[in-house]
Order: C-alpha cells, then sequence, then structure tokens
C-alpha cells in the first residue's frame, strides 16, 4: 500500500477533551439530576431546583434538585442500614469496593474531566491532569487503609 492510500483510510477521531461525549451523556439524563440515596436517583415531589451553567458559555448544562429535610433524612437512613453491612465486610472487603472505586474513575477519567471542566469553567488541563487524578488516589489511599487498618490500628 502506498502511502498516500494510507492518508486516504486514516481519520481523525475526537479529541479526548471534545465536550460532545460529555454533552450526550447530559441529554441520556434527560439533563435532570436527583439525588443518588439507597442505590438508585431520587426526586422529591415538589423540589425545588436550580439549574447548573458553563461559565464559560452560560449555557445550561443540567437542572439539579435541591435537597430536602427528607432527602437528608433518606439518605442518613440508607447510609446507616449500609454501614452494618459495609462493617461485616472487614478491611479487604471495603478495599475491593475502594479499589474499583479508583479503577472507575481512571477508566472514565477523560469523561469526568470534561463534565467538571464544563461545570465549573476550569482549563481543561487542571480537570484532567490534577483534580480527577487526584480523586481516583484519595480511593487507592482510603483503599490501602481499609486494608490496613486492623493490623496497624488493632481494636
Amino acid at each position: 500500500m502506498k502511502m498516500a492510500d494510507l492518508m486516504d483510510t486514516m481519520e481523525y477521531g475526537p479529541a479526548p477533551e471534545s465536550a460532545t461525549e460529555a454533552h450526550a451523556w447530559l441529554d441520556v439524563h434527560a439533563r435532570k439530576f436527583g439525588h443518588f440515596i439507597n442505590g438508585g436517583w431520587k426526586t422529591s415531589k415538589g423540589a425545588k431546583t436550580f439549574k447548573t451553567r458553563n461559565p464559560a458559555t452560560g449555557d445550561i448544562l443540567a437542572s439539579i434538585t435541591q435537597g430536602t429535610r427528607g432527602d437528608v433524612d433518606a439518605a442518613v437512613k440508607a447510609a446507616r442500614t449500609a454501614q452494618v453491612r459495609w462493617a461485616k465486610l472487614g478491611g479487604h472487603g471495603r478495599a475491593r469496593h475502594l479499589y474499583a472505586l479508583a479503577r472507575s474513575v481512571q477508566k472514565h477519567s477523560r469523561h469526568l474531566a470534561v463534565l467538571e471542566t464544563l461545570d465549573n469553567g476550569k482549563p481543561i488541563r487542571e480537570s484532567r491532569d490534577i483534580d480527577v487524578p487526584l480523586v481516583a488516589r484519595h480511593f487507592y489511599h482510603h483503599a490501602g487503609w481499609a486494608q490496613l487498618l486492623e493490623t496497624e490500628f488493632p481494636d
């Protein structure tokens, strides 16, 4: 194959920092978000919403539900119920979940960085190279402590 023929078959994909996929993800969710409580998205009846905007353009990104006292109570109740199972997992079991979260953040880091930049107006370089990797590092850090806690700090 000649170089000219090869060049004709090559196509550029979208830039990793393109906002296209982030906007498509927002559209899949109808650009409306409630609260993630007890394993699912919840929206309280009559709850107020507010718009989150891209500060660079002023465009509305999504509508976010304002938390109510009932939302907080439901989240606390769900957390207390989950705490019993979480504690029974032991350090290594909890670490597995935290490591999985860290890997998921890494896997979706480009997507998360673009969403973060759209939402707060930071340069993509800061979201991509500092903020999102730091999230993953925190999960790794706490996973490591979950594994060591019982031996390093018994009782």
